[in-house]
């Protein structure tokens, strides 16, 4: 290869890396919202930018409740009376877009951004 070649591609690793620092690092102004349903039935939307200190909620079911850890970057699930206990080990979840499914229990936890709750993913035509 010759010296022009390398410094095209010194370039080219150049901004790619500047696009994915401003991409990563762009502050999103968008609230997040937690919607927890129980079968059809929305029981709350919690506004994730005014939960201060980390809240425990409750959600009652046919064979117990199953309880929720809410913060103001996401939620999880702490306990659930369900027998394979999927729902705990899904972990987090931090960005618009990500559920928690206890089919069992019939609880679903969705994230969204405020806004942006009826607005589709994408249109397909």
């Amino acid at each position: 290869m010759r010296k022009n070649d390398y410094l095209l591609f010194v370039f080219l690793l150049f901004l790619t890396g500047m696009g994915y620092f401003l991409h990563s690092h762009v502050p999103t102004t968008d609230g997040k919202i937690l919607i927890v349903q129980h079968g059809q039935n929305i029981l709350q939307k919690i506004n994730l930018q005014t939960i201060k200190v980390p809240t425990k909620i409750s959600i009652p079911t046919e064979h117990g409740h199953v309880i929720v850890n809410i913060d103001d970057k996401g939620a999880y699930v702490v306990s659930s009376p369900c027998r394979d206990k999927l729902c705990i080990h899904q972990g987090k979840i931090t960005n618009p877009g990500q559920t928690i499914v206890c089919l069992p229990e019939k609880v679903l936890l969705t994230l969204t951004a405020t806004g942006k709750e009826g607005a589709p993913d994408a249109i397909i035509r």
